[in-house]
């Protein structure tokens, strides 16, 4: 069995960390962003969802 390259594996996080970030995001906007900390964390969370989004957004791709 092969080891794949480093980069599909960070490619494969990035798509896998796309699709579940979101879904910690729901929690937190239903309770709502009532202090600095709340947002904070929302904004940390959507720049995650970002990076991850531009890291993985090949990742089918690449893989045939």
């Amino acid at each position: 069995m092969q080891r794949q390259p480093l980069s599909l594996r960070v490619r494969a996080v990035g798509f896998w960390g796309a699709i579940i970030l979101p879904f910690i995001h729901v929690p937190l906007l239903l309770t709502g962003l009532s202090t600095r900390f709340q947002t904070m964390v929302f904004l940390f969370l959507l720049g995650s969802n970002l990076l991850a989004l531009y890291v993985g957004h090949e990742h089918c791709q690449s893989n045939g």
